[in-house]
């Protein structure tokens, strides 16, 4: 056997294993941060000028109507116009500062009216950062702060740049500190002099702590659900769609007779009243139908392009969309009070559905700018899983309903066929007495022929389930919706009954919440399942009322 050479090592053991890296350090609350009084981003100079002077367009218009009559005063008004909305504009940025102390945020705003905002965090529960395309060019976003309580107690801080309006995002969902990337600016703006120290502690040389961002650690957020550029073809089939249709229809319409005169579409148009009128009115509705569902495809990819939901493991739901100005939601899961089940007729026809949140602190403005979307117009099926994730239950969105009986299956034929009846005979009475064309007769009684299939369909819509941890409810037919609520969400009950429904024994049982559109209402359930089932979410709500009666 050989020797080892002189002096080289030779040892069996393994070398000694390397220290493990140091744990991130905790992050401090929000209720322990004290932060100096900052600006806004001196960048916001360049948008909101301009936002005034659109907010003066009025006065500046009339200004040029009087300067066109006059050589001298009217150019001075111009001028003193354009001077008062920059001025305006350079106000804000000059006498808007907030902060963040003691689990607090602050903003003060005005300079004669001066105004100071305060709100605890711990009463945030949305938080939008929204960048119109002028903010994007610049890399800022405004950062809008839902609170619990009335609408007027948003905060609004515009403009940010985007990295910072994420990070304070962060902290205000999450309740702690989220340290900035340290390439990127002081968070926040700069500090304003005099108003406040730096923060005490070890800080480094902006004057903040180092703290770990959950965007720091992988793992960090699951993605539920992204866009699929094919969904667009769905936009047509919903009323959001059509809607927008119709508006972008509207802000166009300018443009488009302008096109119709100068192009030979134009000339055809025209030309309508040379054909009969059946070929008239096939052409109009099929130009009208191939032109609203373009108008709609193109909201739709205005609305939700680069659609993405994702869960964090803060416990928070994110949403980030939009094509030109981006539009980014934090919703706290604990606010979660359910979701809702939206599928139009035409999307039940295309096997479509679409889904939003039942969640605190949306009012009713922000559910209608789309800060509760979960999903966008998509396939059924997708959409289900979404729901199925969201909620972490099985069978409330896909599982069958309990049936509410004939009293209820009557009442949908009775209300379906009564009007169209009503509008039937008025037709043929004017085509009979008034000499209308017979054709007003024939579609007014289209509907009473289509009744029994719409009241079949409204029927087989209409149902209930109660869950070990949610309440069920659907209804609907060319806009079918069902609605699941948490139980422990609900704050109360309201029996609502009409003369004919105490006819029948039915009646109108709302589950009331501080989620959502306040109320979901289990409709034409029989009056004694629909006490059982309030009694067996809360008995302690209605057992006074029982036994008072």
């Amino acid at each position: 056997m050989s020797e080892p050479p002189t002096g080289a090592p030779y040892d069996d053991a393994p070398p000694p294993a390397a220290p493990p890296p140091a744990a991130p350090p905790p992050a401090p609350e929000l209720a322990d941060l004290e932060t100096p009084w900052r600006r806004l981003d001196p960048r916001m100079l360049m948008i909101h000028p301009v936002q005034e002077i659109v907010r003066f367009l009025p006065a500046l218009i009339g200004a040029v109507v009087v300067g066109q009559s006059s050589d001298t005063g009217g150019r001075f008004i111009e001028l003193a116009v354009l001077v008062l909305a920059v001025g305006v504009g350079l106000l804000r940025w000059a006498t808007t500062r907030f902060r963040i102390e003691h689990g607090q945020i602050e903003l003060r705003k005005g300079l004669l009216n001066r105004q100071v905002i305060a709100t605890p965090a711990d009463r945030v529960r949305t938080v939008d950062v929204t960048a119109p395309p002028f903010h994007r060019v610049l890399g800022l976003a405004k950062v809008e702060i839902g609170t619990a309580g009335h609408t007027k107690e948003r905060l609004v801080l515009d403009s940010l740049p985007t990295a910072e309006a994420r990070h304070l995002r962060e902290e205000l969902i999450h309740r702690r500190r989220v340290a900035a990337d340290p390439a990127s600016p002081a968070p926040y703006g700069e500090p304003v002099p005099g108003l406040a120290p730096p923060p005490a502690g070890p800080a480094d040389e902006r004057g903040f702590a180092p703290v770990w961002s959950g965007d720091d650690v992988p793992g960090t957020e699951t993605e539920l659900l992204r866009l699929d550029p094919r969904w667009v073809g769905f936009a047509p089939l919903t009323l959001t769609g059509v809607f927008s249709a119709l508006a972008i229809l509207g802000f166009g319409n300018q443009f488009l007779q302008r096109y119709l005169q100068r192009t030979d579409l134009g000339g055809a148009v025209s030309g309508l009243g040379e054909h009969p009128l059946w070929v008239d009115v096939v052409v109009v509705l099929v130009g009208l139908v191939v032109l609203v569902s373009l108008l709609a495809v193109v909201g739709y990819a205005l609305q939700f392009w680069g659609f993405r939901l994702t869960r964090h493991r803060g416990g928070t739901l994110h949403v980030t969309r939009g094509l030109l100005t981006t539009r980014e939601t934090s919703i706290e899961e604990k606010r979660l009070r359910g979701v809702e089940l939206g599928r139009p007729l035409g999307l039940r026809l295309a096997k479509g559905a679409r889904l939003q949140a039942i969640t605190t602190g949306l009012s009713r403005k922000e559910r209608d700018r789309g800060s509760a979307w979960l999903s966008p117009p998509a396939p059924y099926d997708v959409v289900a899983r979404v729901g199925r994730d969201v909620l972490e239950d099985d069978e409330a969105l896909a599982g069958p309903l309990h049936e509410h009986g004939p009293a209820a299956r009557r009442r949908r034929y009775t209300r379906a066929a009564v009007p169209a009846l009503v509008l039937a005979v008025a037709g043929w009475l004017l085509v009979g007495l008034a000499q209308w064309w017979v054709g007003v007769g024939v579609l007014a009684t289209l509907p009473l022929l289509l009744s029994p299939v719409v009241a079949g369909d409204r029927y087989a819509g209409l149902g209930h389930r109660l869950l070990p941890a949610h309440l069920v409810v659907q209804h609907g037919s060319f806009v079918r919706r069902r609605d699941v609520l948490e139980r422990d969400g609900v704050i109360g009950w309201v029996v609502q009954q009409s003369f004919f429904q105490r006819r029948v024994g039915v009646a109108h049982v709302l589950a009331t919440t501080a989620a959502g559109k306040q109320s979901y209402v289990v409709r034409d359930v029989p009056l004694d399942t629909g006490v059982a089932v309030a009694l067996a979410v809360d008995p302690d709500l209605l057992t006074p009322f029982l036994e008072e009666r």
